[in-house]
């Protein structure tokens, strides 16, 4: 059964959600049109140097029409990692994963996760959070809340549901989860962040992931009967 704090979390990410814009905005509308041309700027340019002006002219459309459908930096900033992580594979993989032994569900999860943050994209994302979350909290805070907090509590509700179904035998679903994304990511993220080395093939992904899942499920495997 879902733990208060856990339950309560959940429910402030998907609360997050709620007030952006559609994460798909329909193509060729000015919702799209608008995070299209913001993207480009925040990944070339960074947080900072990007200003409403600069989006609307990028976009080719008035500022009211901006201020219309965005009200502030932070808010476009926001929509625009909501709508990336809408787009991506890891956003239709629950369902499937749910009707999936614990095991290869934790893997489907993995495999779709680690190739999405290993994405040049995603990874450009994350170096301009980085680079600018001390000067702007707010990037930071719109960063977590749009994209890593809400894959957190979506794992997390999957690992209580194994855990309830009796497939794994998990004391504590907030360090489990944990243990999850750090053994899935290893150090592949980190050394791609820096820029120490090359986006690892499909095949070497794979091994990664597979091998965390194994260890993982085998950690939580129920005692034999």
């Amino acid at each position: 059964m879902r733990n208060a704090v856990g339950a309560k979390r959940i429910v402030t990410d998907e609360a997050c959600m709620t007030k952006l814009v559609a994460p798909t905005p329909e193509a060729g509308s000015k919702p799209a049109q608008i995070l299209a041309a913001a993207g480009a700027l925040f990944l070339e340019n960074g947080y900072g140097a990007v200003s409403m002006d600069a989006v609307s002219k990028k976009a080719n459309v008035s500022k009211a029409t901006l201020y219309a459908h965005f009200g502030s930096k932070d808010e476009l900033f926001r929509a625009m990692v909501a709508c990336e992580c809408a787009s991506s594979a890891l956003n239709g993989v629950w369902d499937k994963a749910t009707a999936l032994p614990a095991a290869e569900g934790l893997r489907m999860i993995g495999l779709e996760f680690v190739t999405f943050v290993l994405s040049a994209k995603a990874l450009a994302a994350h170096r301009v959070v980085l680079g600018e979350a001390h000067r702007f909290p707010e990037l930071a805070r719109a960063f977590y809340e749009a994209g890593p907090a809400l894959t957190f509590g979506r794992v997390n509700a999957y690992l209580e549901d194994v855990n309830r179904r009796g497939e794994l035998a998990i004391p504590d679903i907030d360090m489990a989860t944990h243990q999850y994304f750090g053994l899935i990511k290893a150090n592949l993220h980190m050394k791609l962040l820096l820029c120490l080395t090359e986006r690892p093939s499909d095949l070497t992904i794979q091994r990664f992931v597979d091998a965390a899942v194994d260890l993982f499920v085998k950690g939580y495997a129920p005692p034999a009967p």
